[in-house]
Parts: structure tokens; C-alpha cells; sequence
């Protein structure tokens, strides 16, 4: 899984919490160090990316979450 971020924002923050509640790994991407990663996700994030490149945009539950790394 990897979890489209940026530092100092409390619902990426929150999310890393759910993903370490539930046990799955993640790669944590700042999208601040990539202009192409920052203009396609300024404001959408936080980001989760599935291992079918699926992608789960924020607002989203615990369940969702669950469900969607098993996609």
C-alpha cells in the first residue's frame, strides 16, 4: 500500500493510524518533494494506492480501508 501524504497534516496523520491499527504496510510518499505528485494531489490528500495502483481518496472509514488492501 502506499499512503500519498504530506508532513504536519493531521488526516494523513490519521490515517497512518488506522493502517498501523489494522497491520498493513505502507509506503509513506511526501508528495511535497515531487511538483507532478503535489499537483496531482495537493489537496486531495491523504491518498491510499492498493497493489492494483487502485486509489481510495479521502474521506474514507476503517472498513473501507480493510477492504480495499484486499482489493
Amino acid at each position: 500500500m502506499i499512503l500519498y501524504s504530506r508532513h504536519e497534516c493531521p488526516l494523513c496523520e490519521h490515517v497512518e493510524e488506522i493502517l498501523s491499527r489494522l497491520d498493513i504496510s505502507y509506503q509513506f510518499v511526501d508528495i511535497d518533494l515531487d511538483e507532478s505528485l503535489r499537483k496531482k494531489y495537493h489537496v486531495k490528500v491523504p491518498v491510499l494506492v492498493n497493489k492494483l495502483s487502485q486509489e481510495l481518496f479521502w474521506p474514507f472509514e476503517e472498513d473501507q480501508v480493510k477492504t480495499f488492501d484486499k482489493s
